[in-house]
C-alpha cells in the first residue's frame, strides 16, 4: 500500500513539471515610469528638518540664513570646531547637544542627537552647507527631495554626488549627511 502511495505521488509531481514547463508564457506589456516620477515629485518635506530647495535659497541668498533657520528653530554656534577634524563657520542645531569642549574652542564631535523629534544640524563650510540628520527615514527624504528638484546621479559611489549642470550636491549615506556646493 505504501508503494502505491509514492507511486501516486510521484507521477503527481512529474504531471506538474511537465505541465508547468510547457506552458506558453504571455508577454506583458512595458511598464510606464511616470508613477515613480509622480511619487518623486509629490515629496513632502519633514516640518522638523530644512528642506532642500530653503537650502538652496540660501546657499543662493545668504542674508536669508537667519529668517530661514529661525523658521525651523535653529539655535546657532558660531564657530564649532571638532577637534583635528573640522572647522565650521556657523553650526545650526536642533534636538542635537554639542559636544564635549575639549579646549577653549575645539570640540569632541560633531553634535549628538536628543530623543525628542527629528535631530539634525546645518552647518556652512568653505563654500559648502552640510545637512545632517540623524535617522534614515529623514535621509531618505532628504536625498529624495534633491531628486525631486531636478538633480540627476552623476558619480555614485561613498558619497553620491547628483548634479543639476550649476549645482553640486553629495549625499552621503554613512553619515546621513547631505553637501550642497
Amino acid at each position: 500500500m505504501k508503494k502505491n502511495v509514492w507511486i501516486v505521488s510521484i507521477v503527481f509531481v512529474l504531471a506538474l513539471i511537465l505541465n508547468s514547463c510547457g506552458t506558453p508564457q504571455k508577454a506583458t506589456a512595458p511598464v510606464t515610469t511616470s508613477a515613480v516620477k509622480d511619487t518623486i515629485a509629490a515629496v513632502e518635506p519633514l516640518k522638523e528638518v530644512i528642506s532642500i530647495a530653503d537650502a538652496l535659497y540660501m546657499y543662493q541668498n545668504p542674508d536669508k540664513v537667519e529668517a530661514i533657520t529661525k523658521k525651523y528653530g535653529y539655535k546657532l554656534k558660531t564657530n564649532y570646531e571638532v577637534y583635528r577634524l573640522d572647522k565650521f563657520n556657523k553650526m545650526y542645531y536642533k534636538n542635537c547637544v554639542l559636544a564635549k569642549l575639549l579646549t577653549a574652542d575645539k570640540y569632541e564631535d560633531y553634535p549628538k542627537p536628543m530623543r525628542k523629534g527629528v535631530s539634525s544640524y546645518v552647518a556652512f563650510k568653505d563654500g559648502a552647507i552640510i545637512i545632517a540628520v540623524f535617522n534614515q527615514p529623514a535621509y531618505d527624504n532628504l536625498v529624495a527631495q534633491v531628486k525631486a528638484a531636478g538633480f540627476t546621479l552623476d558619480m555614485p559611489g561613498s558619497e553620491d554626488i547628483y548634479t543639476n549642470g550649476s549645482r553640486t550636491i553629495a549625499c552621503y549615506k554613512d553619515g546621513k549627511s547631505v553637501r550642497i556646493q
